[in-house]
């Protein structure tokens, strides 16, 4: 971030992580219809409600992995323990895209 910037940039990343906290601990079903594109804060907002639903056109990352940097939004927990084991620690540690 630009130096002068970092209240905004705290801001941001503050209401992101309590909205994905609000849909992951929310009464009401939450449903994600992920069609397209769903990488970085796109997987926040949808993989932490009840039902996540991929389309054919879906194509699922965590480019920060890719870069070589940490996750955020939750994605080391939801990629371990939402999906096979397995296939969760291949994109954490490769960055590969799904489709």
């Amino acid at each position: 971030y630009k130096e002068g910037f970092e209240k905004e940039v705290f801001n941001f990343f503050r209401t992101e992580y309590q909205l994905n906290h609000l849909i992951a601990t929310m009464r009401t079903p939450y449903v994600a219809v992920m069609d397209g594109v769903t990488m970085g804060g796109g997987a926040g907002v949808s993989i932490h409600g009840d039902f996540r639903i991929a389309t054919e056109k879906t194509l699922f990352a965590m480019p920060e992995c890719a870069l070589g940097l940490f996750t955020d939004v939750g994605a080391t927990h939801f990629l371990t323990h939402k999906t096979r084991y397995e296939l969760g620690v291949y994109l954490a540690m490769c960055g590969a895209r799904v489709r």
